[in-house]
């Protein structure tokens, strides 16, 4: 099937997720999600690098035990959530939630704008829907889908739970400015994406979990210049429901894409299966990248 027409077709599978989503019990569309998920799982050609990822992260200290379909399990149960949340908003009210380290979120909105950095770790549109209610006008950047009406469409999911949505390509100058009037904006800073990923732009290597992996840079140097406060903030599943994980915001001196990375690492390692980039985890061979002064936000 062409791309385009797959787009579409994936446009009329949303339609008719959140159609069920409203008129299914809640546990009823998790509990399918995840099992399509996992058999989606067994016959996806991203298998193997998953398991390659998983390795990796074991190797690298992280909690052993976890395999692909538990993976492709979390994609699934994802986007039952998703679909979940943008068919009943209120529903992220009823769900049992958590916070940790909510001073340092509290802290940081006293001192000025904040950029906050996240990962395709547990479910990042239930935190950024949790995080609009904290931060009035909270903005996020997303990538630009094809056609324009797929964009369009998980668009218009995302601010149903509130949270004012930007395509991720062009939009930095508007970032900028909303940064320096005080606002908050949100980051997906685990993989970089866009027409400039080819061409090597916006992005840094740093040494990872055992090897090299290249990260988006761009909106974190952009953030720091508005002098933003860049705070790491996860939201990840556990038993009876979800924890909001707000970590220290990173330290000034430091690169803040290393710094991001030490960062990720420690979520990796305690939730390798909720990490749902089917991406190769590493790019090359590390061979000198030095850790920034400060990486490790402790």
């Amino acid at each position: 099937m062409h791309l385009r027409e797959g787009s579409v077709a994936f446009c009329f599978i949303l339609r008719a997720g959140l159609f069920l989503a409203r008129v299914l019990p809640v546990r009823w569309c998790l509990a399918a999600g995840a099992g399509l998920g996992r058999l989606a799982g067994r016959l996806s050609p991203r298998r193997d690098v998953v398991a390659r990822n998983l390795a990796a992260i074991a190797a690298a200290g992280g909690r052993g035990g976890a395999r692909p379909g538990d993976v492709f399990a979390a994609y699934g149960r994802y986007w039952a959530e998703f679909l979940v949340l943008a068919a009943r908003p209120d529903q992220l009210e009823r769900w049992p939630l958590r916070v940790e380290g909510r001073e340092h979120l509290e802290r940081a909105t006293w001192r000025g704008p904040i950029c906050v950095l996240s990962a395709h770790l547990g479910n990042w549109d239930l935190l950024s829907a949790w995080l609009a209610r904290c931060l009035p006008g909270f903005t996020v950047t997303a990538e630009r889908l094809e056609p324009p009406r797929l964009f369009a469409l998980c668009r218009w999911m995302r601010e149903r739970g509130g949270t004012r949505v930007l395509p991720a390509e062009g939009p930095g100058l508007t970032l900028f400015r909303r940064l320096r009037a005080g606002a908050a904006i949100g980051l997906m800073a685990d993989r970089p994406f866009g027409h400039g990923v080819a061409g090597g732009r916006g992005q840094r290597p740093v040494e990872m979990l055992g090897g090299r992996r290249w990260l988006p840079s761009a909106g974190l140097d952009l953030a720091r210049r508005a002098g933003a406060s860049l705070l790491p903030v996860f939201l990840v599943r556990e038993a009876g429901g979800y924890a909001v994980k707000v970590r220290p915001p990173l330290p000034a001196d430091a690169d803040p894409v290393s710094a991001f990375a030490a960062v990720l690492e420690e979520e990796l390692r305690e939730h390798p299966e909720q990490w749902v980039v089917l991406y190769p985890l590493h790019d090359a061979a590390v061979t000198s990248i030095p850790r920034a002064r400060g990486a490790v936000a402790s």
